[in-house]
């Protein structure tokens, strides 16, 4: 955590709510995490005299809700794909310097390196290794939130997917807003007190075989730089836009915990990961059904076809979510798409914030002025 002293929000949220979304049909897909926003036209939302108002009133829906999903965008390219991304962030209140993501790894940036491409290629670069050439990973080992390893991870993430297999390929979200919730108050006190190391291996280990072939920073922060890939952040990180309090320790990227022993720290990330495997009630699963859909979550994932603007996204918040990609669909068929990244604020706990059930009440999980 070094020196790093966070200046703690006000209010929770931050900005009000302005209500622009009012009227704007949105189905929750499970009671903790997951809607869709339906018959709406986001490249519009970017051109309406109100744009601002909307864009940051989805922040705050998308703070709630973990993702969001658009259905038949057809109008949206790479450029409003991360115009889209950027607002959202901005106007939420990211740092104004914070720009977008940029893989560490040169092979995998593109002609637009602030726009990962998604295919089995990819997955060749990365651990050079075909597809067929990888074991089968265990649901466990999938489960993750973007870059964790960053001092300053990704806030939103916007995925486009622009070919789908025939079947599989679906992804999962989990809330950590919940992992939270599930804690006796004893558990929730002591893994206030925790930090975590996040780092992840892979990167660290192609820097260390050949550091040409990497980008050195900065990657989207200016904290954001070097080559050692690792950080250490709260085991409990305070969302800056809801207040509530979220599990952030878990995932491949998270390591150990900081301060205990090998065996406690096991059981601490064994704790957390059979909160998430265990209770499918913290989770949503999202079907891709054709390149129209789309999704938004604070990480924010669309894919879209070159000959035709078709897209399905998701875009989801990586402070307060982990995700899993499901890889049953190697063998079907590829899954390709493109995705933006935005950079958010160091993560922080603040000792005032609430968890979401002692801020609402329970379901319906909202803030005192919903949308």
């Amino acid at each position: 955590m070094g020196s790093y002293e966070p200046e703690y929000p006000a209010t929770y949220p931050p900005f009000p709510d302005t209500r622009s979304l009012k009227g704007v049909k949105c189905v929750p897909l499970t009671p903790v995490i997951g809607s869709e926003i339906k018959d709406v036209d986001v490249t519009e939302w970017l051109r309406a005299p109100n744009s601002d108002d909307i864009l940051r009133d989805l922040a705050l829906l998308i703070g709630q809700r973990g993702v969001i999903f658009f259905r038949n965008q057809h109008n949206i390219t790479d450029e409003l794909q991360k115009e889209l991304c950027r607002r959202v962030n901005e106007l939420s209140g990211a740092p104004k310097e914070n720009g977008f993501y940029r893989h560490s790894l040169k092979a995998m940036q593109g002609a637009d390196p602030e726009m990962g491409k998604v295919d089995p290629d990819r997955i060749y670069k990365m651990y050079q290794k075909p597809l067929n050439g990888l074991p089968r990973q265990s649901h466990i080992k999938e489960w993750h939130t973007d870059s964790s390893f960053e001092p300053m991870p990704p806030s939103y993430t916007c995925l486009r997917l622009a070919e789908l297999p025939e079947t599989g390929g679906d992804t999962l979200w989990a809330s950590g807003y919940e992992l939270y919730d599930r804690l006796s108050p004893p558990y929730q006190k002591f893994f206030e007190s925790l930090t975590a190391t996040h780092k992840s291996t892979a990167l660290y280990g192609a820097a260390q075989a050949d550091p040409s072939q990497m980008d050195p920073g900065p990657r989207g922060a200016a904290g954001n730089v070097g080559l050692e890939f690792t950080s250490h952040h709260p085991v409990v990180r305070t969302h800056p836009l809801t207040g509530w309090k979220s599990i952030f320790a878990y995932g491949v990227n998270c390591l150990s915990i900081d301060g205990v022993t090998d065996m406690e720290s096991a059981q601490i990330l064994e704790k957390f990961g059979r909160l998430i495997l265990d209770n499918q009630d913290t989770q949503v699963r999202f079907r891709w059904e054709g390149t129209g859909d789309f999704g938004i979550s604070l990480l924010i994932l669309s894919l879209l076809t070159e000959e035709k603007l078709t897209i399905m996204t998701a875009i989801w918040d990586n402070r307060c979510t982990f995700h899993a990609a499901t890889t049953d669909h190697f063998p079907v068929g590829p899954r390709i798409g493109w995705r933006c990244m935005t950079m958010g604020e160091t993560p922080f706990l603040d000792p005032e914030s609430k968890s979401r059930n002692q801020a609402t009440g329970g379901w319906p999980y909202k803030l005192e002025n919903p949308v």
